[in-house]
């Protein structure tokens, strides 16, 4: 981790810049170094080659080559000359510093020069420094006037050795690069050492500080030094100071809810957060909930597990709010549960990963009162459906009776009004058949489920006279496993979903199917006509829907829509009931 740290990051940062600065010194350090020496080579060869040229020239005319030969012995202490030699008109060495090159041919020694620069310095009596810095070498030739030799053009020729020059430069160029390395090193370690002190310290510290962060850590006292760093800190102490307050106050509401108050992050390795009611009304203790995301399941009916997890798998999948009924067994007893659950996306948090919240609240009681309501109704409903087959269905069989016998007695007579007579009792029998129709519609089972048989019958004749579409049913034996109550309740549902199927869904026939099967009452009602699918979790704001939700309920069963994989379409509604506990 050293080597991702900022500490060792801008120290080699700053290592690596400064050798880079070292280098272009070096390389400019050499080059003037060279260029210097270079240059000082020239002037002492200018010096030197005119300086032998002109005691050469006398030399010559006054014939004396042993003061020659110790003329150019002296410029042969020059450290750089490598060979100097004097020569005459015929271009055969008289003089020179090394004794073995006296008296042979300029052509013959190992003099690197050309015979175009001799012919070029014989041309020019100010004489030629000729350069070849590829080989390290500068030939200096300077001219004088050959007395003995018919005044030709004799030479002086120079030739020095640039190569110490060139080591020379390197060695000072090394020599200063090393210098510089270790002022550098020096300053790198130093650099180290402050950032240590100064950040990477105190960055630890402000580690040491978010890793507090929390409603139950405890808050750790800010860095000081008067810097951002002390800035960062003071604001994160600040923002936990203020996260605990909060906390505290979410805690203190969550505490004294009587309702089940959760949170699910989004990440499943994380604790999912409840407060105490869960314990109280899911009877299951927190801990295994922490352990277990799903144990809270174990306490919902099994057939209301589906619709709770469809409703998590919703809210999981997109941001919204979503509402379901669900019951759970809790010591012995079933207790209802309106759950209502909503999910967010937090701030900064990926795509796709939402946090999922929600109440449970308790409406047992609720439920108990629609029951009461529901049966309270039905034996209203029963109570009108008798009186009306008792008391108004006989006042108009009466009627229809006496109006029959004053028509007879009217036309016997030969009176105009007979007809009109007739007419009365033909509508009271009209009337006397529809109020009975409406009595058992009203009072379909009045007596015991055994006739529940017949009241779907009943059913199927209205809807195929009122709708004129074809209806069939199957039923088989319930009547030991069912109660009055259940038997008009069951008798309701089947009335509401065959109803609206001819009403609402334009269906043209509708099949009804009552059977026991896995320990269950079943029944399906399906049709032809317009799917329809109630949006789940969501309130119906039908007053026909809600009646019906509410039947269901009140029996402990579950309803079902689904559309018909068919090609003329249609709906399928399954209300299954347990029977586990008969």
């Amino acid at each position: 981790m050293i080597f991702q740290s900022l500490q060792f990051r801008l120290s080699a940062l700053v290592f690596a810049f400064g050798l880079l600065l070292i280098g272009i010194s070096i390389l400019r350090q050499y080059d003037r170094d060279v260029k210097s020496h270079v240059q000082q080579v020239r002037l002492d060869a200018y010096q030197e080659g005119t300086r032998l040229a002109g005691l050469s020239q006398h030399f010559f005319r006054r014939r004396l080559p042993q003061s020659a030969d110790l003329a150019i012995s002296y410029a042969s202490v020059q450290p750089d000359l490598r060979l100097g030699v004097v020569v005459d008109g015929k271009d055969i060495i008289r003089n020179a510093t090394r004794k073995q090159w006296r008296g042979v041919s300029l052509w013959s020694c190992p003099l690197g020069v050309s015979p175009a620069v001799i012919k070029q310095s014989k041309e020019r009596p100010e004489g030629v420094l000729d350069e070849d810095l590829e080989n390290g070498r500068l030939t200096a030739i300077f001219p004088f006037r050959d007395v003995i030799g018919e005044m030709s053009q004799g030479l002086v020729i120079l030739e020095y050795d640039l190569s110490a020059v060139f080591a020379a430069a390197v060695s000072h160029a090394m020599h200063e690069s090393l210098v510089q390395a270790c002022l550098l090193a020096g300053g790198c370690l130093l650099l180290w050492s402050l950032l240590r002190l100064m950040v990477t310290e105190r960055v630890k510290l402000i580690v040491e500080q978010t890793k507090h962060i929390g409603p139950d850590e405890m808050i750790l006292k800010p860095i000081d030094g008067g810097d951002e760093l002390e800035t960062i800190s003071r604001s994160i102490a600040d923002a936990t100071i203020k996260l605990q307050d909060s906390e505290w106050r979410f805690r203190q509401i969550a505490s004294n809810m009587q309702d089940v108050f959760w949170v699910a992050p989004p990440d499943p390795k994380t604790p999912v957060y409840v407060n105490k009611a869960y314990a109280e009304l899911f009877a299951r203790p927190v801990s295994a909930l922490m352990n277990h995301h799903w144990d809270w399941l174990r306490t919902v009916a099994r057939r209301d597990r589906s619709v709770a997890l469809r409703m998590l798998r919703r809210l999981r999948s997109a941001a919204g709010e979503a509402e379901i009924e669900i019951r759970v067994n809790v010591s012995g007893r079933t207790e209802w549960l309106r759950c209502r659950g909503f999910s967010t996306m937090r701030h900064g948090e990926e795509s796709g990963k939402l946090q999922v919240a929600g109440i449970a609240s308790i409406i047992t009681e609720q439920k108990e009162m629609e029951k009461y309501l529901i049966e309270t109704a039905e034996n209203e409903r029963r109570r009108i459906g008798q009186d009306l087959h008792d008391d108004v269905c006989q006042r108009l069989a009466a009627a229809q009776l006496k109006s029959g016998v004053l028509g007879g007695i009217l036309k016997r007579e030969g009176h105009l009004q007979s007809t009109l007579a007739a007419d009365v009792a033909r509508e009271l029998a009209e009337a006397s058949e529809l109020t009975r129709g409406y009595a058992r519609g009203l009072a379909p089972v009045a007596v015991r489920p055994q006739e529940l048989p017949d009241a779907l019958d009943d059913l199927r004749k209205f809807l195929e006279r009122a709708f004129s579409i074809r209806c069939h049913i199957e039923c088989e034996e319930v009547s030991d496993v069912l109660k009055t109550e259940e038997a008009a309740l069951i008798y309701r549902i089947v009335q509401e979903l065959a109803t609206n199927a001819a009403k609402h869904g334009r269906s043209t026939w509708v099949d009804i199917r009552l059977a026991i099967a896995m320990g269950c009452l079943r029944l399906e009602v399906s049709n032809d006509g317009v799917s329809f699918k109630p949006v789940e979790g969501a309130r119906s704001k039908g007053m026909g829907l809600y009646m019906l939700r509410q039947r269901v309920d009140a029996l402990g069963a579950v309803l079902t829509f689904q559309p018909r994989e068919v090609a003329e379409g249609g709906t399928l509604a399954i209300c299954e009931m347990p029977l586990a506990s008969r």
